[in-house]
């Protein structure tokens, strides 16, 4: 039998040959960025010698795609690697795509680098002019910080990519705080069932998501990165927020089986709307407090960021359905979630801004949980 740390040896070898097909990835940067005007690059790890030398002792299992601004990112990231590591081991990698107005050190992303133990990539982008505003670079963070995970996939192949409909992503912003770990076999396996799926929070991340990489990949990146007017671009979108099951909140009812189909309706193949189930409440965002020296972070459930984690926990056990406040009677019975499901109530969430339609803001939970 080889031994765990001869198994490491093998794994991180690589020849001078494979070495040398690892292409330098400036061009492609500079050119995804060119993309979206008013996105300029600032700084990135994606040179070929940052590549070679990433720490990657196995096939990630957990890809944390983080993206928005960079707030307490420092606080918070404890959290982040604890939940990681008691939910992969050494299986898991970091993706950033950090904005701002007037950019950010580069020292700062190193030192996120080292201490994500060499299992980091980050892009930073300089915002100006029509990416300013929020609506617009909310599609640029989603589309990046996958295009960032994609890139190290492509480039180090069988060494970092791994079958994608078990394949776990988180995307979070880098103000998340993380208070459970979670079963990542468990969740691996209902993900390759349904293949296409979301675990969405809409209430305390609402544009934080868990999902597989045949989602993220197929289904939602190309569609934040087509035509602001598509229906593919609005279905990424209205799936991004982790919306909900009536047609992730977008459409009116009667168009639920128009345009692009919802997976279920579609015998899962793409391009389709993922469905979306409410799970894994298990973070937390967390704010700046102060400036300078005194500056801390509070999180909003009034806790310190550095708790330790609680028990790791089963994503894919007592999921919720999530249902529009009204109107969600008329859709179509392959939309519905199952009819013991419905019989056990509804419980009404309240009024939440970016959900549709916006007649009539807010969403159901089902009270009864379904395991995946």
């Amino acid at each position: 039998m080889i031994e765990k740390e001869d198994q490491l040896k093998m794994f991180a070898k690589e020849s001078k040959e494979d070495q040398l097909k690892i292409l330098d990835l400036e061009g492609q940067v500079q050119g995804w960025a060119h993309t979206y005007s008013g996105i300029q690059v600032q700084h990135h790890n994606l040179h070929a010698e940052n590549i070679s030398n990433y720490n990657i002792t196995c096939v990630p299992k957990v890809w944390l795609l983080l993206s928005g601004l960079y707030r307490s990112l420092k606080y918070v990231r404890p959290s982040m690697l604890n939940m990681l590591q008691r939910s992969a081991g050494d299986c898991w990698f970091v993706t950033l795509l950090v904005s701002s107005y007037d950019g950010i050190d580069l020292a700062i992303l190193q030192d996120d680098y080292q201490f994500f133990q060499g299992r980091f990539s980050f892009v930073s982008v300089i915002r100006s002019g029509i990416a300013k505003p929020k609506g617009y670079a909310y599609a640029v963070h989603w589309h990046g910080c996958w295009w960032i995970a994609q890139q190290i996939r492509e480039a180090l192949k069988g060494k970092a990519a791994m079958d994608p409909s078990s394949t776990i992503v988180l995307r979070h912003r880098p103000d998340e705080c993380f208070r459970h770990c979670f079963d990542v076999e468990a969740a691996a396996a209902a993900f390759t069932r349904w293949r296409y799926l979301i675990l969405g929070q809409p209430i305390s991340a609402d544009n934080g998501l868990t999902t597989n990489w045949a989602t993220y990949s197929n289904l939602i990146a190309p569609g934040l990165a087509a035509n602001r007017s598509s229906n593919l671009f609005l279905s990424a979108m209205s799936a991004s927020w982790s919306k909900s099951e009536y047609c992730n909140g977008m459409l009116d009812p009667g168009e639920c089986d128009h345009g692009i189909p919802y997976c279920l309706m579609n015998k899962n193949t793409a391009p389709c709307r993922p469905p979306v189930l409410l799970s894994w409440q298990q973070h937390c965002l967390c704010r700046l407090q102060g400036k300078g020296s005194s500056e801390t972070s509070l999180c909003i459930d009034r806790k310190p960021p550095d708790l330790p984690l609680d028990a790791c926990m089963d994503i894919t056990k007592g999921t919720k359905c999530i249902l529009p406040r009204s109107g969600w009677q008329k859709l179509p019975q392959q939309l519905l979630p199952p009819a013991w499901q419905l019989k056990g109530g509804l419980k009404d969430s309240g009024n939440v801004a970016y959900m549709r339609p916006t007649s009539k803001k807010g969403y159901q939970t089902c009270k009864a949980g379904r395991d995946l």
